[in-house]
């Protein structure tokens, strides 16, 4: 396994640390997914973890199939979790610090740029206590390469990464294009499964029950040298950054059941504006379970996530995507899932 491991002159007799896991990758590649396998992979193994959920536009719809598989799921909702989002971020895996629970997972959004994110958790590795971190970045074996102008911002997603996850089953010849692809990108990753990480999570959590983290050299109430929650000025940010900011999302609520067999004409119709949309509906033939239906690109899967929960989080669609129009969405929600679909009320 490939980790970012301290080194051991920091390793002294200071705060107990634990293993941090961040999931990177583009919209839809399964990163999720991957998430909840992993967690019960983990369960398995006598194993918690604190989760922070970011997403561009509603953390709360994932956070809802997460909750019975981690001890804490804790979303944060923001255009950019990598500038103006990085902040609130901090502050989270502080107060996580805190926590009783064996690790810290982190899913970022599918458009966020996880390099400010790498310097940041570097710079506060005394403050975060988190040994190691590892970031595994999910690719879609279907889209991978072919993100047209966003390709960049696929690559910035990998080039951190210590890992890599294919995801959507692809094919002999296509696995072996899409890995020659990544070793171009980053040699340094290493493939990975939801059981190889958990393995190798719980071999982390077993050392770090000896390892305490702190600064060897660290004077009694020295000032530090910056402030560990301030936002990374653009001027200081690569190039690239910018493809992180070309995406914007939207929101729509359902405010009663559906018809199910509106359903996949709706997601079927979206525009191709839309990249990622997700959608926790209540239907008319089942009022005790809401489902949440997704839609990558153009393709839908077969069978939607039943949500068992009795949240108060309302029943509603985000859609993520560059150029997307609302009041065209809002329109064709109306028309074709339920007429009394509405934005969320300020």
């Amino acid at each position: 396994m490939h980790s970012a491991i301290l080194p051991d002159r920091r390793l002294v007799s200071l705060t107990p640390v634990r293993p941090m896991l961040m999931l990177t990758g583009f919209l839809g590649a399964g990163k999720t997914t991957l998430l909840r396998s992993l967690l019960n992979e983990l369960s398995e193994r006598g194993h918690l973890a604190d989760v922070i959920l970011n997403d561009m536009e509603n953390a709360l719809l994932d956070r809802e199939t997460l909750r019975e598989h981690a001890a804490s799921v804790e979303p944060l909702t923001g255009s950019c979790v990598c500038c103006e989002g990085l902040d609130e971020l901090c502050r989270m895996i502080l107060e996580a610090a805190q926590s009783t629970h064996q690790l810290l997972m982190i899913e970022l959004n599918g458009t966020a740029d996880p390099l400010p994110l790498q310097e940041t958790f570097t710079l506060l590795e005394s403050k975060f206590l988190l040994h190691p971190r590892w970031q595994v970045c999910v690719i879609d074996a279907r889209y991978f390469g072919q993100r047209s102008r966003f390709q960049e911002l696929e690559k910035l997603q990998l080039e951190t990464a210590s890992h890599y996850y294919l995801s959507h089953a692809p094919g002999p010849s296509e696995e072996a294009e899409k890995e020659q692809m990544v070793r171009i990108i980053n040699p340094g990753a290493s493939r990975t499964t939801a059981s190889d990480l958990a393995g190798a999570l719980n071999d982390a959590i077993s050392k770090n029950r000896g390892y305490r983290l702190g600064q060897a050299e660290e004077r009694r109430g020295a000032k530090p040298s910056f402030d560990p929650l301030v936002h990374f000025s653009r001027e200081h940010q690569h190039s690239r950054h910018h493809y992180a900011h070309e995406f914007t999302g939207c929101n729509i609520v359902f405010p009663e059941p559906v018809e199910p067999s509106r359903i996949q004409p709706w997601l079927k119709a979206l525009p191709e504006t839309v990249v990622r949309a997700k959608a926790l509906i209540e239907e008319t033939s089942d009022p005790d379970g809401r489902y949440l239906y997704e839609r990558v690109g153009d393709e839908i899967p077969s069978s939607p996530i039943p949500v068992r929960s009795i949240s108060k989080v309302p029943c509603s669609g985000l859609f993520i995507g560059p150029d997307l129009q609302p009041d065209e969405l809002l329109g064709l929600t109306r028309e074709l899932l339920h007429p009394r679909s509405h934005f969320p009320k300020k």
